[in-house]
């Protein structure tokens, strides 16, 4: 008997090893197309700008800054951003919950403040500190407000600056 793997053997292991990498290279390749934007994520249901059609239109009551837990989320490749703008909502009186990142095939905007029914107070009290930011209302069931940190991010308004009135979310992004 001979050790010596017959010719349709070591033609199907050289198959396979070509398409294993064939398979990986495309992976690879089709992730890099992903993070750099030539390929829209919300192919495979990522993230997207959220639209405004959807915007509560009540007049809404700002809440003190103590009673808004919040969780900053970098979108952008500048390290650090979120932690440095938690900081700032910290020295605010904010609860920041939590500081990651978020991934967004477009990052072209300032922030996203998402929020569900229940923590539309609190967005809009977070929305007047993110000059130009989106709200986006999601189906969460608590208070947690996540701001999402764009390439546009140009820092937290003057705390001089800020009115808290009641007033409506700004879905549209058009500032304060």
């Amino acid at each position: 008997m001979s050790s010596s793997p017959t010719p349709a053997t070591r033609r199907q292991k050289i198959a396979v090893a070509t398409s294993t990498i064939g398979v990986l290279g495309g992976v690879t390749v089709g992730s890099w197309l992903m993070i750099d934007g030539t390929i829209d994520i919300a192919i495979v249901g990522g993230g997207s700008i959220p639209a405004g059609e959807d915007c509560p239109s009540r007049i809404l009551s700002p809440v003190v800054p103590e009673r808004v837990p919040v969780q900053v989320l970098n979108a952008t490749n500048e390290p650090g951003l979120a932690g440095d703008v938690a900081e700032d909502l910290t020295d605010r009186d904010f609860r920041v919950e939590a500081v990651d990142n978020d991934y967004f095939a477009d990052t072209g905007f300032e922030a996203i403040i998402r929020a569900g029914e229940r923590g539309l107070r609190q967005a809009y009290t977070v929305q007047h500190h993110i000059p130009g930011a989106l709200v986006d209302v999601d189906d969460r069931d608590d208070f947690t407000v996540d701001v999402v940190l764009g390439s546009e991010f140009a820092g937290l308004q003057d705390v001089e600056e800020i009115e808290m009135e009641p007033g409506r979310l700004d879905c549209a992004g058009s500032g304060r």
